[in-house]
């Protein structure tokens, strides 16, 4: 049976959004972007007008998001409408030597990391870059100084690295399972809170998925 989210003493109950970045110009590549600082493609523009215009009637009164440009062409929609905050915590994972490069080309420059990431792909640090581990450190601070202490329905737009790692956080999932979560461009994820306990009630979905 499904836990419920504390009503006794009459808490107000929050809605937590996470959206990852809509499409970028260079999704076809199927490279690590990473700290790459790329722009979203055509599509991805569309999508961007299209969560807006699904979340401005939400009640979100605050919108953080990673200071990204492929996450600020949706957060800078929302000023005037509500509190827009940047967090650098919540900026992709670093991948270093693997940056601009597809996995098949990973695999044939760099064979030895590339089996090393395989082998422990949560502590794998590529050089010069983070390891998921370094990421849930920034993200579990992001997560208790902004997410735990929200006054209001909140909307976060982040990466599909970081997002795995704060949906893990919050669902309580085990490290070696991050990779078992889908993150689509423009995905939705939608979590009820009481300040306790976070009730999921949507992840990896649609704007029009979702009811």
């Amino acid at each position: 049976m499904e836990k419920k989210l504390n009503h006794l003493f009459c808490k107000k109950i929050l809605d937590l959004y996470l959206v990852r970045h809509p499409e970028v110009e260079n999704h076809d590549k199927n490279v690590f972007n990473g700290s790459i600082d790329v722009d979203l493609s055509e599509k991805g523009y569309q999508q961007a007008e299209e969560l807006f215009n699904y979340f401005k009637d939400r009640g979100i009164r605050f919108v953080f998001s990673s200071p990204m440009k492929r996450c600020m062409v949706l957060a800078s929609k929302f000023e005037g409408l509500c509190g827009v905050i940047v967090d650098e915590r919540l900026k992709e994972r670093r991948f270093g030597i693997f940056e601009s490069l597809s996995w098949s080309e990973i695999e044939k420059v760099y064979q030895k990391e590339a089996e090393e990431f395989l082998n422990e792909p949560f502590f794998y640090r590529p050089n010069g870059g983070e390891s998921f581990y370094d990421v849930e450190r920034r993200v579990n601070g992001f997560i208790d100084d902004v997410v735990k202490r929200l006054k209001g329905n909140a909307l976060v737009v982040a990466h599909g690295g970081v997002n795995r790692v704060i949906i893990m956080r919050l669902l309580g999932m085990k490290r070696e399972n991050v990779l078992r979560i889908s993150q689509d461009y423009a995905c939705i994820n939608h979590f009820q809170t009481d300040g306790d306990f976070f009730l999921v009630r949507l992840l990896n979905g649609k704007v029009c998925n979702e009811t």
